[in-house]
């Protein structure tokens, strides 16, 4: 493992470029562009938040701006998928699936019943099974995309103190497979807005072989089901078609990783250009 605490080069040209009541934090990871190791300085202030970042080589030598900005978007994207997995892919993997859990068990329970004498119903059942049994692995799938990003991340803090683009790549990779999963997800709950609708009126007809307990269960989840895509699940939506709009990238359903990956890269590199390179102190 290399050796990722600041040295009196380091201190001594950090010193150079930090402001009166800032305070800085060189990070305790490096970016190895394969001819040598890059360090992000970060200066912040109490009231101003982040103030300023400063690249510096192995070495402790400041690197000309030019020469900064490359290592800068590495270091910067690394922190960002990280912490992205921490916000939004942690609450996703915790979230309460005994719904899905109680509607699975509920229909597959009374299906028979259901279908025997409502046959029309049998294929809007079935795609509602096959849809929520498939959605209940989605917490273990975030499990595995954040599991696998948090072992990069220690492989290359703890292990290495350095990553490279072999491993901003694949983190890269895990990400958007997380956004292609919430998106088909999405889809799909869409597409099934009216096989629950003809359930829930199939239900409301009467069923006399199902318990009239069970009816209402049944058409009380999936009523939740419609009123949670027509809020949240179609604001999150929304968002990814105008993110897509915004970066002027066209999202293909039939190529959503390819999508989500140039998606990704583009809006990135344009937070980066709007909000990091500005605070760049490396010399022009």
């Amino acid at each position: 493992m290399i050796d990722t605490k600041p040295s009196k080069t380091h201190e001594k040209n950090i010193k150079q470029y930090k402001s009166l009541l800032e305070k800085w934090d060189m990070w305790d990871f490096a970016y190895f562009d394969g001819r040598d190791y890059y360090f992000l300085t970060q200066f912040e202030q109490i009231l101003k938040g982040i103030t300023g970042y400063l690249i510096l080589d192995y070495k402790g030598n400041i690197v000309p701006f030019e020469e900064a900005k490359a290592p800068a978007l590495a270091l910067v994207s690394f922190n960002t998928m990280i912490h992205g997995a921490m916000k939004e892919m942690v609450p996703q993997m915790l979230k309460d699936m005994s719904p899905y859990k109680d509607l699975v068990s509920l229909i597959n329970r009374h299906k028979a019943d259901l279908v025997r004498i409502q046959p029309n119903l049998e294929a809007s059942i079935e795609k509602i099974i096959t849809h929520t049994t498939y959605a209940l692995g989605n917490s273990k799938r975030i499990e595995d995309i954040i599991n696998t990003l948090g072992n990069l991340q220690r492989f290359a803090t703890r292990k290495h103190g350095y990553f490279d683009d072999d491993i901003l790549n694949d983190m890269q990779a895990e990400s958007v497979k997380y956004n292609v999963m919430m998106y088909d997800y999405g889809l799909k709950e869409f597409e099934l807005m009216d096989d629950y609708q003809q359930v829930i009126n199939g239900l409301s007809e009467g069923t006399s072989n199902v318990p009239s307990s069970a009816r209402k269960k049944i058409s009380d989840l999936l009523r939740a089901s419609i009123q949670s895509n027509n809020g949240a699940l179609k604001k999150t939506m929304r968002g990814f078609v105008e993110g897509f709009a915004e970066e002027n990238i066209k999202l293909d359903e039939s190529n959503l990783q390819q999508s989500f990956d140039k998606k990704m890269t583009k809006s990135g590199l344009k937070a980066f250009e709007e909000k990091i390179v500005p605070k760049i102190r490396n010399p022009k």
